[in-house]
């Protein structure tokens, strides 16, 4: 394995969590831009807490993740990540910042980064900014906060935050959003505004509509319950989004063979609901099923394949 230095390795840390249907601690407000659009939040130790973590712990393939990653980087990922944060600045991808809190080796990290031939240190303000080549940045906001970028103004704006040079998002409309997420949900975010989006993704009349989103997702009582919700432009339109989701949920159920039909039981467990301009996604399935169900290959990519 070729060892990249400092991005490289914390990006293997977010690849780990690709394989659950989660992002990790608090929000940590005080390094997000007040103009960032979007955000995603996994709150590591209410995810580590629960039922689905330790049915996907017992599963052979994220066993396999964790004891590499672990040796590799002399952590214990469940116990000193504590929180990732995913937000955006813009509509593009390229915009998109990573911050992981937690507890780290930076000894092992800065040696991992001497590594890597290409690697530079800048200083920007009271920070350094960490780079690997032209397409990695990253920087420490303390000994247990870290921030990744692909592009160096996006890792700058939030260094500026941190700083008190740029307000955070503490008022933003993106925080409001973030106000009905219960306090024990481990996986949570929102985009307040779809509309953009909506002409990026293949011209979707749908999303064009759409005028925000939000979403969530916690455990109760070993079942796993996932809330995804849709504001429309108007009534109509968001008539117009449930009946879309119910017309595959039925073409779900019909199918008695190939990919769809990994699907079909779970199904039983999603209700869609609109009230007014508000559509809500509700499903709700045993932490077993689902554990069972992603450790099988049958996550998101599965299906893909």
């Amino acid at each position: 394995m070729k060892e990249k230095g400092l991005l490289a390795v914390l990006l293997i840390v977010i690849a780990l969590f690709a394989a659950v249907p989660a992002f990790p601690g608090t929000i940590p407000a005080s390094v997000v831009p007040e103009n960032a659009r979007w955000v995603a939040h996994l709150d590591m130790e209410k995810f580590v807490a629960t039922s689905l973590y330790g049915y996907l712990d017992k599963g052979a393939a994220f066993e396999i993740r964790s004891r590499d990653i672990n040796r590799w980087l002399k952590m214990d990922l469940p116990k000193d990540v504590t929180g990732v944060t995913v937000f955006g600045l813009d509509d593009s991808k390229d915009q998109a910042v990573v911050v992981v809190a937690g507890k780290f080796d930076k000894e092992r990290l800065m040696t991992l980064l001497d590594l890597a031939e290409d690697h530079k240190e800048e200083p920007y303000g009271a920070y350094t900014v960490y780079s690997t080549g032209e397409d990695g940045f990253g920087a420490f906001i303390n000994d247990n906060l870290v921030v990744l970028s692909e592009k160096r103004p996006a890792l700058e704006k939030v260094l500026d935050t941190a700083a008190g040079k740029v307000k955070d998002f503490a008022k933003s409309t993106l925080s409001a959003s973030l106000r009905e997420v219960p306090s024990g949900a481990f996986f949570s975010g929102a985009m307040p505004e779809l509309s953009r989006l909506g002409q990026e993704v293949g011209g979707s009349r749908l999303l064009e509509k759409a005028s925000g989103i939000f979403f969530m997702a916690q455990e109760t009582k070993d079942n796993l319950l996932v809330r995804l919700q849709l504001t429309a432009d108007s009534a109509d339109n968001a008539k117009n989004m449930a009946d879309i989701v119910q017309g595959l949920v039925a073409m779900g159920k019909l199918s008695g063979q190939g990919q769809m039909a990994r699907v079909a039981g779970l199904l039983e467990g999603l209700q869609v609901k609109q009230e007014g301009k508000v559509l809500k996604l509700e499903f709700e399935r045993p932490s077993k099923e689902i554990a069972d169900f992603l450790s099988q290959g049958h996550g998101v990519k599965g299906l893909l394949d």
